[in-house]
């Protein structure tokens, strides 16, 4: 297991992703893991992410969304579920 740090000091534990079916993650293309873990583990700006990346942030964005939309459906989230009234 990778242990990195967090924006905020403190240290996050990652399983090491595995690439079979019982991964939610094994849906995600490379460039979407990337970009997640870059944005959401290690708290970069999408400006920051799209220099590293060479990509334009509104392509880390749109990346970023497609990926979470992917996990959403493999993981059988349904927001309407979660609204309160």
């Amino acid at each position: 297991m990778r242990t990195p740090k967090t924006p905020h000091g403190r240290r996050l534990v990652l399983p090491v992703p595995r690439r079979d079916g019982n991964d939610p993650m094994a849906v995600l293309t490379p460039l979407q893991l990337r970009i997640l873990r870059l944005r959401v583990v290690d708290g970069k700006t999408a400006e920051e992410v799209a220099v590293k990346l060479d990509m334009s942030p509104t392509a880390v964005r749109i990346t970023q969304h497609r990926a979470l939309e992917r996990l959403r459906e493999r993981l059988g989230y349904d927001p309407d579920e979660d609204a309160t009234d």
